[in-house]
């Protein structure tokens, strides 16, 4: 076991984890550095089907978070950390002592936590329609939706404001052009706290540019990645 790998299971205390990481079935595709897509809230990882291209130059892995898809739902609440927690034990087991990543929604959230707990293993990474918190009005507005579960939770109780200065991975934050305000706000916040980070607003887009603008985002990860 290299360096890095050992730095991984050494990380934070001796308690037993929340998430079970062996309940994960990655999906990997494609040669080349390893590319982590975490997936956004109420999605599984088939929304990053439209940008399989990728997989010409990166090895794409991807799983489903838990209660999303492929993945059961713990028996308790979790928290954002604890889902980068799990991204930590997952690529260990999968061998891979370091990766760019990808996240949306939800698992912008979790790249954020993953790259401020664990620098040495984040190489690049891409941001979409993320931000470190919700506003108040979008916490007020999950709550009240029907039929929510954990994930809905974790979402609306992070609060990842503190580690945005300690991501110093070369990061790109992509956010719609048509997105509400607080979303804009949170998005130039990331781009501007991080040490290595930029701003893009994907023209044409409202709330999803992955789903939305996928040939646009796809060049635009590619060109970022093997910058």
């Amino acid at each position: 076991m290299g360096h890095a790998m050992v730095a991984l299971v050494t990380q934070g205390d001796n308690r037993v984890p929340v998430l079970d990481a062996s309940t994960i079935v990655p999906h990997r595709m494609g040669g080349g550095p390893p590319l982590v897509l975490l997936h956004g809230l109420d999605e599984t990882r088939a929304m990053w089907d439209a940008l399989s291209g990728l997989s010409r130059h990166f090895e794409l892995i991807a799983y489903d978070l838990p209660g999303h898809g492929e993945t059961p739902a713990p028996a308790g609440d979790y928290e954002i950390e604890d889902l980068a927690e799990q991204l930590a034990a997952l690529l260990i087991r999968l061998e891979v002592p370091r990766a760019h990543l990808a996240g949306s929604s939800l698992g912008g959230m979790v790249a954020q936590a993953f790259a401020a707990a664990w620098p040495g293993q984040v190489d690049r990474m891409v941001l979409c329609d993320t931000s470190p918190g919700l506003s108040e009005g979008a916490r007020d507005a999950l709550a009240v939706l029907p039929g929510r579960g954990l994930a809905h939770g974790a979402v609306r109780r992070a609060d990842l404001m503190d580690l945005a200065e300690e991501i110093f991975a070369p990061t790109l934050v992509l956010c719609a052009d048509g997105a509400e305000l607080a979303m804009r706000d949170g998005a130039d916040f990331l781009a501007r706290s991080m040490g290595r980070g930029e701003l893009a607003f994907v023209p044409g887009t409202r709330a999803d540019v992955v789903k939305e603008r996928p040939d646009w985002v796809a060049r635009a990860m590619e060109t970022f990645l093997r910058a």
